[in-house]
């Protein structure tokens, strides 16, 4: 048989498609930036009327297991559609990396690379499983990126430093917490203590010790789990009452959220710092003033035998 282009074409698709169905396994579905030397890197040119890919370096895996390695600026990739227009009616887009399917082209270097193109799309839009979001962008009075509330999905929060960084605040406060509670273990509020301090230790040596493998979405319910956990051990204790526990709670039911992971685990690290801050008042608490006991009953008058007839009194 003669090794045609069509057969061999084939054969790397056959190869490329066993690939991403063993990477779509191994992150069981999840998706965002692989673990790589090259860090993650964006530029954008956000013009009048469209936004243009500048530099980026890029390795991830979309939900169907593709591999996106794309580095534009050092020419490994030839991209020709890094300009996007920016729809006049929009306030929020989502800026994505899609692989074209069994779509094939030849590279610089005579090997055959997929075909990568950029897209737009609303927060309202179902992200492709062949998609990566890398950018947030948001019309003010001119369209910027926002780089504040969103940072792109990751399969560790390793593989990015700002990710990891969310882990190393959470870290720091839970120690600052834990150096609180020890010293108030049989303090006025040792219920709401016994309670708490043992979900701080916990979490504590699961943001220490799973660094290298903790996801964002591990990150979050580590912070709902503190959060939640204070709330509980706060409603019952018979002295503490907290005044804003609906806030508390309702953070915990939050469901995990690849467009707003980045934001809410922020949100959850500002309620982590203000139990800390809470924590600190708990030594100015004075035990509730105790009920005065009731006055004792006074006896009734033993009757006089004197004045009594026949067993009656006279």
């Amino acid at each position: 048989m003669r090794l045609t282009d069509e057969v061999l074409l084939s054969a790397d698709k056959c190869t490329a498609e066993a690939i991403s169905q063993s990477l779509m396994l191994a992150s069981a579905g999840r998706f965002g930036l692989l673990p790589s030397l090259r860090p993650f890197q964006l530029s954008l040119n956000i013009a009048s009327g469209y936004v243009e890919v500048t530099n980026l370096d890029l390795l991830a895996i979309t939900r169907a297991g593709d591999v996106i390695d794309l580095n534009i600026a050092g020419g490994i990739t030839d991209t020709s559609n890094t300009q996007i227009p920016l729809p006049n009616d929009e306030e929020e887009l989502f800026l994505t990396v899609n692989v074209q399917p069994e779509a094939w082209k030849d590279n610089e270097d005579g090997y055959m690379e997929p075909t990568y193109t950029f897209e737009l799309i609303t927060p309202q839009s179902a992200l492709s499983e062949h998609a990566m979001p890398i950018a947030h962008l948001v019309h003010n009075d001119a369209w910027e990126e926002d780089t504040a509330r969103f940072l792109p999905p990751a399969l560790y929060l390793s593989v990015h430093h700002r990710w990891d960084e969310l882990r190393i605040q959470l870290v720091d406060i839970l120690k600052s917490i834990h150096e609180k509670t020890k010293p108030q273990a049989q303090s006025l509020v040792k219920t709401a203590i016994s309670i708490y301090w043992p979900i701080v230790q916990k979490e504590l040596i699961k943001a220490n010790t799973e660094h290298e493998t903790m996801t964002p979405a591990t990150l979050l319910g580590c912070i709902q789990n503190v959060v939640g956990g204070f709330a509980i051990a706060c409603e019952v204790d018979e002295i503490l009452t907290l005044e804003d526990a609906t806030i508390f709670y309702n953070f915990t039911q939050v469901p995990y959220n690849y467009q707003k992971a980045y934001l809410r685990i922020k949100q959850g690290i500002g309620m982590c710092r203000a139990i800390n801050e809470k924590i600190d008042k708990f030594s100015l608490l004075s035990a509730p003033p105790k009920p005065e006991p009731e006055p004792a009953p006074k006896p009734e008058p033993k009757p006089d035998p004197r004045r009594s007839w026949l067993g009656k009194q006279i």
